[in-house]
C-alpha cells in the first residue's frame, strides 16, 4: 500500500464518520434560566407524575417537518414530568438528532399531554407545545462538546382540543333550543 492509497483511505474514513455525526442535546428544563414550567389546563398548576408525558421533536432542515429524535440510540417516546417541588419540570438526557450535524442550530418542539385524555399527543384532548431554537447542538469537536441545553425554552399550558369547545357549544345550543320549545 502506498502513501496515496493510505491517504485516500483515511480521508474516506473521515468523510464516512462525519456523515454519521449526530447533534446532541439534553431534554431538561431543570437548569434553564427562570425554570420555565409546563402547566395544566388551569394555567396555574404545574403538571406532574405519570398522568402526563413530555416529548420533543426536531425540525428536519431537509424535509421541513418536525421529526422524532433518538435517546441512547432508540426512538424517544416521552418522559413523565417530575413531581413535588419539581412539578412542571422534566429531565431526560442522551438525546441525539441523526439528521443535524453537531454544532449546527436546530428548531425544537417540546410537547406535553394528559395521557388520561389520550395515549398519544395526537389523540389527547388536553395538550400543548412550544417551538424554540437551540443555537448549536452539542457533539462538535474533539473531544465532543457537551450536549446543548434548552436555553430558549418557555413556559406553556395544556389546552383543550378545539373540538372540545365545539362540542360544548353544540350541547349548550341544543339545551337552549329545547328550552324555548
Amino acid at each position: 500500500m502506498n502513501k496515496a492509497q493510505l491517504l485516500v483511505g483515511v480521508a474516506s474514513l473521515v468523510v464516512a464518520s462525519s456523515a454519521f455525526a449526530q447533534g446532541t442535546f439534553t431534554l431538561s428544563n431543570l437548569n434553564t434560566t427562570g425554570r420555565p414550567l409546563i402547566y395544566d389546563r388551569d394555567g396555574v398548576t404545574p403538571i406532574a407524575g405519570a398522568n402526563f408525558l413530555v416529548d420533543v421533536l426536531v425540525k428536519n432542515p431537509t424535509s421541513g417537518n418536525f421529526e422524532a429524535v433518538l435517546r441512547n440510540g432508540a426512538a424517544f417516546t416521552g418522559v413523565a414530568p417530575l413531581s413535588g417541588n419539581n412539578a412542571g419540570l422534566f429531565n431526560a438526557s442522551g438525546m441525539s438528532v441523526p439528521f443535524i450535524a453537531p454544532g449546527a442550530g436546530a428548531e425544537l418542539m417540546v410537547r406535553a399531554w394528559d395521557v388520561t385524555s389520550g395515549a398519544s399527543f395526537s389523540s389527547a384532548l388536553y395538550k400543548g407545545d412550544v417551538v424554540f431554537t437551540v443555537a448549536a447542538l452539542g457533539g462538535a469537536g474533539t473531544p465532543p462538546s457537551l450536549p446543548a441545553t434548552l436555553a430558549n425554552f418557555t413556559s406553556f399550558a395544556l389546552v383543550p382540543e378545539p373540538s372540545t369547545y365545539a362540542l360544548a357549544a353544540l350541547g349548550l345550543g341544543s339545551l337552549l333550543l329545547f328550552r324555548r320549545k
